[in-house]
């Protein structure tokens, strides 16, 4: 939105709260409009709730009219050109049926799997789900149906839209398109970048959410397996609580070092390569995004749209998350042969330019954007 406000556009920002009833505040120059979750609980608290709260959240948020009266108000005060939807959770998919009976084009962003799975992330007892299970299925039949109702849809990744699209969602959508998300240099950091630090033997880094279906725990198993000499692991970032407990309590290893959240210029630097061993069908982790614009190569799973950013071989190296030798030998691979390490640092760099541009992402939203506005029944 900063971006786009930069270019020239008026944006208004529309996003739920802790905090009851509608305020209009100010961001960064943006008006934004927040408004009080109608539901039992804001799902943006560190701590988790009950299973049983959860489901209560889940069958509300599956269709929640009580939100409905702030869309309309924001709609009527700001008359806005053209949505872009992006995330659901709260607002749920009444709001597609909102704003088209409001005549208002829209653009739904697709960033995960919030229309297809309650958990937002097709992923189960620690595997990627083939098919809906039931209480998914019964849950996101309004999705489904309601689906055809949008202008527009982008995904962030050709994963996350194919797959949507293999569930029957967005069929007759007229306006599809897959936008990559980008990384913006002035906030990552990377126009200001540190230098390389020097320290002792070999560093592989993780940063990102701690939650099991991004792999950590399979991380650390295979950084064991491998038992490379000399070698570090350094994990940065937080998850939920209860299992941030659970994870620290692995048996201790000397080598294994818990940085907590720090911002991405005060790790990239400090690594010598990163792994996102996410064992999700991952749409598109920023992760890879920032390790490239760092100049850092990647070890990734074949997951989702992670395979779309690395290019085995050429920026980084590519691995099967459920074969454990498979990755414990890519990071030995990577440690005993200095000359694939230095090709792929070398090429890292070159590789995240098209995630880094932004006047071309922009330009990608805007026609998209015109287009809406443009088609008939409007």
């Amino acid at each position: 939105m900063r971006e786009l406000r930069n270019t020239g556009h008026e944006c208004v920002l529309l996003a739920t709260s802790d905090k009851p009833g509608l305020r209009k505040i100010e961001i960064d120059g943006i008006s934004t409009w927040l408004a009080g979750i109608r539901n039992i609980y804001w799902p943006y608290h560190k701590n988790r709730p009950s299973a049983p709260l959860r489901m209560i959240w889940h069958l509300v948020d599956c269709y929640n009219p009580m939100m409905q009266s702030y869309i309309r108000k924001v709609v009527a005060e700001e008359k806005p050109d053209v949505v872009s939807v992006h995330n659901l959770p709260g607002w749920s998919v009444a709001s597609w049926r909102t704003l088209k009976k409001l005549h208002v084009p829209m653009v739904q962003v697709l960033h995960d799997h919030y229309n297809m799975c309650i958990k937002t992330t097709c992923f189960h007892a620690g595997r990627n789900c083939v098919r809906q299970c039931a209480t998914c299925h019964a849950l996101r039949l309004l999705h489904r149906r309601f689906s055809s109702e949008v202008n527009a849809v982008v995904g962030v990744s050709r994963y996350i839209l194919d797959h949507h699209r293999s569930f029957g969602y967005f069929g007759s959508v007229p306006i599809q398109r897959v936008i990559h998300n980008i990384r913006v240099p002035e906030i990552l950091g990377t126009d200001v970048q540190s230098a390389k630090v020097k320290h002792d033997g070999f560093r592989f880094g993780f940063i990102g959410g701690l939650y099991p279906a991004k792999g950590i725990e399979y991380l650390i198993e295979a950084f064991r397996t491998a038992n490379l000499l000399d070698t570090e692991l350094w994990v940065a970032g937080s998850g939920k609580q209860d299992y941030e407990v659970q994870l620290r309590k692995h048996p201790c290893d000397p080598r294994i070092h818990f940085m907590g959240r720090v911002s991405p210029k005060d790790f990239y630097p400090h690594v010598d390569i990163v792994v996102v061993p996410s064992l999700l069908n991952d749409n598109l982790p920023g992760v890879v995004i920032e390790s490239l614009a760092f100049g850092k190569p990647v070890i990734g799973s074949r997951r989702g749209g992670i395979p779309e950013m690395i290019v085995d071989g050429y920026n980084g190296l590519l691995f099967e998350p459920e074969n454990l030798s498979d990755f414990a030998a890519c990071l030995s691979k990577i440690y005993s042969d200095g000359d694939l390490y230095q090709y792929l640092e070398d090429n890292a760099k070159a590789s995240s330019k098209q995630f880094l541009d932004v006047s071309r992402w922009i330009m990608k939203y805007e026609a998209v954007y015109s287009e809406v506005q443009r088609a008939p029944g409007l």
